[in-house]
């Protein structure tokens, strides 16, 4: 029966060479306590037979430090040359991996990521108990703080402020800092926001969009199309099938069901735009309202800002003709107030002409 708990796999293995690929969470579940599945790891490397070389894809945002750890352990340990690839992200647990590599070698464009140590408890503890939670913390980073020494020959003192602080890098800064050994030009990672979280590469990394940095932000690309979340090559056959589109029928041939929600979305959105103009049109300028519809047609907010705009000019030159009539009448000494008390509203007056009422 499948392991629901893996998450790797080895792949184009070819005579004494194959790749790990870790796209992903490194478990979904904590592998303390779990003794199935690292040995079903360990146990899967066995059967690779003899190897020389061993490549780790990493594209992941992290997960269980002990599953990071077993694993770093068994490469660590293994006799082939073990060297790291990052291609997207590496970040939290997956960096735990790429330090027991013999090797790191990262794209260009790929991003790096430490923080501190964190651990979820459930459940009612008392202070002995938390006690206890705290110092296995403190253990927990000594030994990440220790590799992370180990690889980049820097202090404890240094690698702990990186780790405190929640130190994102570009691979650049990542191999400045010691955890990099060379950068390779590779195509460019594709990032997305989707629903608030962060993904490279069409994998999901577990988080939130808005606490990456701004330069991983910043190289956000459009979405990809619908049924790629899944594949961790989608955006190799992405690329393939938007070069083959070239017009409007090679899109609709490749994607139908896309184009179908598109064009029925633009058909209700357009259907909406007229009735919102119809329902604020001005009696007396069905040119002005035939042309917003079709001829030169404009959104219902743009007519909206029109009518009032001709209301309020059309209202002014009343009130303007009224004051002129007024003064020219003779009968500026009359009171208004005579007649029932009750003074001339001239701006209703006004109002009431548009559309050739008075």
């Amino acid at each position: 029966m499948p392991n629901a708990n893996k998450f790797w796999q080895f792949r184009n293995q070819a005579g004494s060479a194959v790749e790990l690929l870790l796209y992903g969470d490194i478990s979904q579940t904590s592998w303390w306590g779990d003794e199935v599945t690292p040995k079903q790891f360990a146990d899967e490397l066995s059967n690779l037979g003899a190897l020389d070389t061993i490549t780790v894809r990493i594209n992941s945002g992290g997960g269980d430090v002990f599953a990071a750890q077993a694993i770093g352990n068994l490469l660590e340990q293994h006799p082939a040359q073990v060297t790291a690839k990052i291609d997207g992200l590496c970040a939290s647990a997956a960096t735990i991996v790429a330090c027991h590599c013999a090797k790191v070698v990262a794209a260009n464009d790929s991003t790096y990521m430490v923080h501190p140590v964190k651990m979820g408890a459930y459940g009612y503890y008392n202070a002995e108990e938390l006690q206890k939670y705290i110092e296995a913390l403190a253990a927990i980073k000594e030994s990440i703080v220790n590799l992370y020494v180990k690889k980049t020959g820097r202090t404890k003192d240094e690698v702990t402020a990186w780790m405190d602080a929640t130190s994102w890098w570009t691979s650049e800064e990542a191999k400045t800092n010691g955890f990099v050994d060379e950068l390779v030009d590779e195509e460019k990672p594709t990032i997305e926001n989707r629903g608030g979280v962060l993904f490279v590469n069409s994998v999901s990394m577990n988080l939130p969009f808005d606490k990456a940095p701004n330069f991983v932000q910043d190289s956000q690309a459009a979405a990809p199309a619908a049924g790629c979340v899944e594949n961790n090559n989608c955006h190799e056959e992405v690329k393939e099938v938007a070069n083959e589109i070239k017009n409007a029928g090679d899109l609709r041939n490749a994607y139908p069901q896309l184009v179908s929600e598109i064009v029925n979305a633009a058909v209700d959105a357009e259907r909406q735009r007229i009735m919102d103009i119809e329902n604020m049109a001005l009696p007396g300028h069905e040119e002005m309202t035939t042309e917003a519809k079709f001829t030169k047609p404009i959104s219902a907010s743009d007519y909206a800002q029109a009518a009032m705009k001709l209301v309020k000019t059309q209202g002014n030159a009343y009130l303007s003709g009224a004051k002129d009539d007024a003064a020219n009448s003779g009968m500026g000494g009359v009171n208004n107030e005579a007649n029932g008390g009750e003074k001339p509203d001239t701006f209703m007056d006004a109002l009431k002409t548009v559309g050739g009422k008075k």
